[in-house]
């Protein structure tokens, strides 16, 4: 069989490349073949492994958790404008009536697809920082916590940065949902490392710049995120 790299992997498949990892790690797909230092090579069962995560990701829910699911995968490759509630609708397995029954609008479901995000990216972070023994290990290293921040909103930036166009084209509610979002990521990165007294969202804000400043970075590599943090 002959090898993939991680980009190649993200365009065979259509799944982001922070997203193979996640999977990786829980198992969910084959372990890759280790190239060399942190670099992996992946082959056609990651391929037909993922592609199968993908076809049950919108059928394996309840209803309206499948939905959003769905809306997820569309917005996250696409620009709002692209999206349309009827291939949501497709995706999920149902009509595209049975879509408005939960969501009044495109842009509800947009709303409900970032805040499900937020939470999902929250409990990532916490979790890549419980796989590096706790904030005691990272206190005195601003980068690696950049680092594991970035690892993780690499796979929303897409749609963060959807958000913060139209804000800035005078959307109000996406103004309104961007300041949230950033609140809250500003919060769930600041908390571990505020000090007593330290506001956690002014010491999450340093983070957040670092973090995606390290994701530019790997936007314009070859392969982003790498396959490894260490």
């Amino acid at each position: 069989m002959s090898g993939l790299s991680l980009s190649e992997l993200v365009e065979r498949s259509g799944v982001p490349a922070s997203t193979i990892h996640y999977y990786r790690r829980t198992g969910l797909i084959p372990e890759p073949s280790r190239q060399s230092g942190n670099r992996f090579v992946y082959d056609e069962r990651h391929v037909e492994a993922l592609r199968a995560i993908r076809s049950h990701a919108c059928t394996d829910q309840p209803v309206r958790a499948r939905i959003v699911a769905c809306a997820i995968e569309a917005f996250k490759t696409r620009s709002y404008a692209e999206v349309s509630v009827s291939e949501i609708a497709d995706a999920a397995g149902m009509a595209k009536g049975n879509v408005y029954r939960y969501f009044d609008s495109k842009e509800e479901l947009l709303t409900a697809s970032v805040e499900t995000l937020l939470e999902d990216t929250r409990r990532r972070f916490e979790a890549a920082l419980d796989s590096v023994g706790g904030v005691d290990g990272l206190r005195d290293d601003p980068e690696k916590s950049a680092l594991m921040l970035g690892y993780v909103l690499a796979d929303v930036l897409p749609m963060l940065l959807e958000l913060g166009a139209r804000a800035a084209k005078g959307h109000e509610p996406s103004a309104d949902l961007a300041r949230k979002v950033l609140r809250t990521l500003a919060d769930t990165a600041g908390q571990p490392f505020a000090a007593e007294g330290q506001d956690p969202v002014t010491v999450g804000l340093g983070v957040i710049e670092s973090a995606f400043a390290t994701v530019m970075t790997w936007a314009i590599g070859p392969d982003w995120p790498p396959d490894n943090l260490q």
